[in-house]
């Protein structure tokens, strides 16, 4: 299973949308439609009971549901959707093994939900967060554990005990949080910290490419990771007050 999620990855054109506009429809108890501008397709939640109309509340009551998702290449992923409170506010969670993504700017009608979804979010922080940049720190901190020959398969990586940037961010959000979010905080952050020292850059995969680049080394990861833990902690503590 993990070599299929390996190769939906790298055949998901991830970089190629930015904002997808989806649209479900109330269908008894299914709830599904399509997206635009989208690598997901299709989307369909199974509800726990019919429902005569769709509002925000009648929703919110039934999650967590279980149901499905479709990608443009004709994969279709089993997807759990849950609740998050990670901006302040309530949310619609979609995960699946290849990623989990906000349903954001919720609109709903009699018998439709209509939504943006973000391929590239910038995600509010939590504790863990700090604990995930720490632990890849950790990681890293040792130059003769940090190798520039990343292909995005971390079982050698993590076998070896040495990593590259990407495979120690995954081996430190499985090791905090009990399982791999493709777009969880940390990994997004360092992502957009990519695309800030390197704006006119073309990525297939952002840490996989960098991590790779012949300019990087381990000093230039090390900063990269430093950086992202300020701002982790400065976000924390703006968050309290």
């Amino acid at each position: 299973m993990k070599q299929f999620i390996t190769l939906l990855l790298l055949i998901l054109p991830f970089s190629a949308w930015s904002q997808a506009d989806c649209q479900l429809f109330l269908e008894k108890s299914i709830l599904k439609g399509k997206c635009t501008n989208s690598y997901f397709t299709d989307f369909e939640l199974t509800l726990k009971k019919e429902l005569p109309q769709l509002d925000s509340t009648s929703l919110f009551d039934q999650l967590p549901l279980e149901g499905k998702v479709t990608f443009n290449n004709e994969i279709t992923l089993p997807a759990a959707f849950v609740v998050t409170e990670r901006a302040g506010f309530s949310q619609i969670l979609a995960k699946s093994q290849a990623g989990w993504f906000t349903f954001d700017h919720l609109k709903f009608e009699k018998n439709s939900l209509s939504f943006y979804l973000d391929h590239d979010p910038e995600v509010p922080f939590a504790q863990t967060d700090l604990a995930i940049i720490q632990k890849t720190w950790d990681l890293l901190k040792n130059p003769n554990t940090w190798h520039k020959n990343d292909d995005r398969d971390c079982e050698d990586d993590v076998k070896d005990k040495s990593y590259s940037l990407f495979c120690a961010l995954q081996a430190a959000s499985i090791e905090v949080e009990g399982g791999y979010n493709h777009r969880n905080a940390v990994m997004q952050l360092v992502r957009h910290q990519i695309n800030e020292e390197y704006p006119n850059r073309k990525w297939e995969h952002r840490l996989r490419d960098f991590n790779n680049m012949p300019e990087t080394t381990h000093k230039k990861i090390a900063k990269f990771l430093k950086k992202a833990k300020k701002t982790i902690r400065k976000a924390l503590k703006e968050k309290k007050t």
